[in-house]
């Protein structure tokens, strides 16, 4: 992903390919724009799972009020894609014990690179680690019913 809308030539491609087909429009998600983008993970039997957990963003929260985690990262793409001078995008996790959000900013997440980026964080939970109350109580009922 950080490669398919890193620095250079790849923004720069994605964002002509957006203006032209709409990838990141409004009426789209986040599952068909990377679908679409074969920004999926190689092993078949993993992208059932990249896919739903997309589709969960939906439910988590974003630093900006009344906007789900989903769309702040569609609309965080679609108004860099769309603007003069697109960032490239970096894709990042944080503990979600730090911040339940996700997190868009501009930064240099690169170490060796001068170079600013949209910055894209989604929350996570390490391996092992137990989830906050309410994460765990929301994802109760879907294991269940899985059941």
């Amino acid at each position: 992903m950080n490669t398919r809308l890193g620095a250079g030539d790849a923004i720069q491609e994605m964002a002509g390919v957006h203006k032209e087909f709409g990838v990141f429009s409004k009426t789209s998600s986040l599952q068909k724009a990377y679908r679409t983008l074969h920004i999926v993970p190689a092993d078949f039997k993993e992208r059932s799972r990249w896919y739903k957990f997309l589709d969960s963003l939906s439910s988590y929260d974003s630093d900006q009020p009344g906007v789900n985690g989903h769309d702040r990262i569609l609309n965080a793409y679609r108004d860099n894609l769309e603007s003069k001078k697109p960032l490239p995008i970096y894709t990042t996790t944080h503990r979600m014990a730090d911040d339940k959000r996700v997190l868009v900013s501009t930064g240099q997440p690169v170490v060796h690179e001068n170079q600013d980026y949209l910055v894209v964080s989604i929350p996570t939970v390490p391996r092992g680690e137990t989830p906050p109350a309410e994460v765990a109580a929301a994802a109760k009922p879907k294991r269940a019913a899985k059941k």
